[in-house]
């Protein structure tokens, strides 16, 4: 249900929002961007995506869509017991970054503010070699898994570089809050990421 939800939502968003195009001072263009990154576990992070800008006076706003995963390890220790844990995120999100002082052509500096609503699929693997209570066997101790997918969202904070033939570059840390319960301790994902676009 709470997948259905958010899609409706995203529905709503496009059909509602594109038809600003027709008051922009001019044509949107479209845009392209990939990038790298990591969470807080350090783990690997990247992510791409498609967008078009609309000319809003004052501060230009950006919609488009994006794939981003992340994939992270942690280590830890609890009552001298060693135990892994690997989780993967993928979520595949409309966005809208509010860009604050970026003139499309005109090279220089910016500020954005993104939010997104889209799915999120979790997997998550917990090993220990020494605590055999988690369930499956595995190297003299055990291990479980779990995961799922639902609704999630993104908020993003960053900055960045414009230049005159439509590329950027921008510094951004998009923070993922996963709606639902998947037996995680925290459903909030932090991560910091490098990336660059095109626009034409």
């Amino acid at each position: 249900m709470k997948v259905r939800n958010c899609l409706f939502v995203c529905l709503v968003f496009v059909v509602f929002v594109c038809p600003l195009t027709a008051f922009s001072s001019e044509l949107p263009r479209i845009g392209v961007r990939g990038g790298l990154g990591t969470d807080i576990d350090l783990g690997l992070a990247f992510g791409g995506g498609v967008n078009y800008m609309l000319d809003i006076p004052n501060n230009p706003v950006e919609l488009g869509v994006l794939a981003f995963f992340s994939s992270s390890s942690e280590t830890e220790e609890e009552y001298g017991n060693e135990y892994i844990t690997d989780t993967d995120v993928f979520v595949f999100a409309m966005m809208s970054n509010y860009l604050f002082g970026y003139k499309r052509g005109v090279p220089g500096m910016f500020l954005l503010a993104g939010f997104g609503l889209g799915m999120a699929s979790v997997g998550w693997e917990e090993r220990s070699p020494d605590d055999i209570s988690l369930g499956t066997p595995w190297d003299g101790g055990s291990m479980h898994d779990g995961g799922g997918t639902g609704a999630g969202s993104i908020f993003s904070l960053g900055g960045g570089m414009a230049f005159s033939n439509g590329a950027d570059i921008r510094l951004e840390i998009p923070v993922i809050l996963i709606f639902g319960d998947y037996d995680q301790p925290s459903s909030v994902v932090p991560t910091f990421t490098i990336t660059a676009g095109m626009r034409f």
